[in-house]
């Protein structure tokens, strides 16, 4: 999966892997959990890990991440004379705007997308946009724009779903096949995919899907000034452009009325500045950023880029950023050695969970539900090859999970995720899964989707005809668990 890069020992790459080790062993002990961690230094791949059960085959989504590669896109279209900066939003859906549209609605302007500086007070976040049905750009553009564009900073998934949805209407393809020729062909990319909204737009906001190593191709094509293996591949002085700081302090500030005011610098943060769809660090440094850590760091000052993928919980995503900074970045400048490269590699494995053999008198019962805010009516279990078979019947239809009774088994389902999984619902995603007892009366189902971060926890209490069950998640922006749920067995 690496051959886009040569590997190297840290010590060969000039990375100093006894601090490698001590960034790892602080993300243990702040309960901040990888999936995967690869750094490329000068060339060379002189790190490569991933966490049990992800591998390097496998994409993961990278939520807001997706946004940088919106940027891309519109970089590519700029320089093809699709579209232009100071073109009007309102100019390219003409039929979709509101009579009554505000000036301010019909002021913004491409640029004022990629800097999220659109005059919404208030941004979108992808977990209300997925539940949509309706037209998503048709909401936008009915959405109130309270202030002046171009000013103030609004972080929003919804504006980087226009950048996407003016890609596809000015080149009459989707970003994802817009960007397949241009992008993901030449930097060899496999396995992608990338989730579109009612309509068939790709979702400007998160919703791409990624090996890790393509991940940090991406970021190496913009460390490299926009090529790749001696080829061209990103416009000449877009990637300059892309990270200028377009916004200063970015999410730290406030309106006053007349001009956005960003936070006083001895606040304690962080400088953060925000560029064309790219998150910008006082280092130097910019980085596409996703919930639950999924970050591609370019570390120009350091001819490096580090990629993380992660099932962070939402409060400690931002504690990530810090500690590649404090903790990671300093390896760069450290001493290498073959005798830490040795004691890092022994530091690292790749174990699953261990299983006993477990054998369930299920086989063929179900259970009818009592009344519950899941809208689920039935659960129902059957035995087959060595695996327990949990069918739920809900409003979206009857879905299965096959769950190892001595082995992990992998299988795809349909299962409804989205209120665990920031909103996330997939017509079939891959699961690993088994199930163990706990107790005589408790059953215990591991669900991991590896592609993704979340691994869902159900405990079923089983007693006098009835069950009890209570589902729980790893990450989600919300709630990580449900109310539980009684059934009896029909």
């Amino acid at each position: 999966m690496t051959s886009a890069f040569p590997s190297a020992a840290p010590s060969d790459a000039g990375l100093d892997a006894h601090r490698v080790r001590g960034f790892l062993q602080r993300l243990t002990a702040d309960g901040i959990s990888l999936d995967s961690l690869l750094v490329y230094r000068s060339g060379k791949l002189a790190f490569e890990h991933y966490w049990w059960p992800y591998r390097a085959d496998r994409p993961h989504t990278t939520h807001s991440a997706t946004k940088s590669f919106v940027g891309t896109a519109i970089g590519f279209a700029l320089d093809e004379g699709l579209v232009r900066l100071d073109d009007r939003l309102v100019s390219f859906f003409p039929e979709l705007v509101p009579p009554d549209a505000s000036e301010h609605l019909r002021a913004i302007t491409v640029e004022d997308l990629l800097t999220m500086r659109t005059g919404h007070r208030v941004g979108l976040s992808g977990k209300t946009w997925r539940l949509l049905k309706t037209s998503w750009v048709r909401e936008y553009l009915r959405t109130p724009v309270d202030l002046p564009p171009g000013k103030a900073f609004t972080y929003s998934s919804a504006t980087s779903h226009l950048l996407s949805a003016i890609v596809q209407r000015t080149s009459g393809q989707s970003v994802y096949d817009y960007l397949r020729p241009r992008l993901f062909e030449p930097l060899g990319f496999a396995g992608h995919t990338w989730d579109t909204d009612p309509e068939g737009i790709c979702s400007g906001g998160n919703g791409l899907s990624l090996r890790s190593i393509d991940f940090l191709k991406w970021g190496v094509l913009h460390l490299h000034d926009g090529i790749w293996q001696g080829d061209r591949i990103l416009p000449e002085g877009w990637v300059r452009e892309a990270t200028a700081w377009h916004v200063q302090n970015a999410d730290a500030g406030s309106w006053n009325g007349t001009e956005f005011v960003p936070s006083s610098a001895d606040s304690g943060e962080r400088p953060e500045g925000y560029g064309y769809q790219l998150w910008l660090d006082a280092d130097g440094g910019y980085r596409a950023s996703g919930m639950f850590g999924q970050d591609v760091f370019v570390l120009p000052r350091h001819d490096a880029v580090v990629v993380t993928t992660g099932s962070i919980t939402h409060g400690k995503h931002r504690l990530l950023s810090g500690l590649v900074h404090d903790l990671l970045v300093p390896a760069f400048d450290g001493a290498p050695s073959t005798v830490a490269d040795a004691a890092l590699a022994a530091d690292l494995t790749y174990t699953a969970p261990e299983l006993s053999p477990t054998s369930v008198a299920l086989d063929g019962q179900r259970y009818e539900c009592e009344s519950n805010e899941d809208g689920l009516s039935a659960i129902s279990f059957t035995v087959d090859d060595e695996a327990l078979v949990v069918t739920l019947d809900d409003a979206r239809g009857r879905h299965s999970v096959r769950c190892g009774l001595s082995t992990w088994v992998e299988s795809d389902t349909g299962v409804t995720t989205w209120q665990l999984h920031h909103s996330y619902q997939a017509e079939s995603t891959r699961v690993l899964a088994a199930a163990q007892w706990r107790s005589p009366g408790e059953l215990v189902l591991e669900w991991y989707f590896v592609e993704s971060p979340f691994h869902d926890t159900v405990t079923i209490e089983f007693g006098d005809d009835r069950l009890r069950w209570h589902r729980r998640t790893n990450v989600n922006s919300g709630p990580t668990e449900r109310p539980a749920i009684t059934a009896r067995l029909g």
